[in-house]
């Protein structure tokens, strides 16, 4: 249970530091910032505990954390309001950067099998 909040609290302070420190997406309020980053984080915590679940390879693995980061992302960017993305191809390196992350962040706190 410790690893899953130190994943979510991880992510999430990422996700900010991501969206905060770069003019790609634009938020109109800090509440909102911070409200996509706690979904976020909670969010990729609990994919990667439903990766790791349902086992299979690492590359299946990888991909399902790859795909559900991006989607998660995606999914909050357009139903949250105040976010703005103002370049798209940016916008896309952005969530590539943060899919990465979230990745690492995995390899690093989830137990070896």
């Amino acid at each position: 249970m410790y690893g899953f909040f130190l994943r979510a609290v991880t992510l999430s302070v990422l996700y900010f530091c991501l969206i905060y420190w770069t003019e790609v997406i634009e938020v109109v309020t800090l509440g909102g910032l911070i409200a996509g980053a706690c979904i976020a984080g909670i969010g990729s915590a609990l994919l990667q505990l439903l990766a790791w679940r349902i086992g299979g390879s690492l590359l299946r693995r990888r991909a399902l954390l790859l795909v559900g980061s991006s989607c998660l992302t995606m999914d909050i960017m357009r139903l949250l309001p105040g976010y703005t993305v103002t370049h798209k191809l940016g916008a896309l390196i952005l969530l590539g950067v943060f899919c990465l992350l979230v990745l690492g962040v995995t390899e690093m706190t989830v137990e070896k099998e």
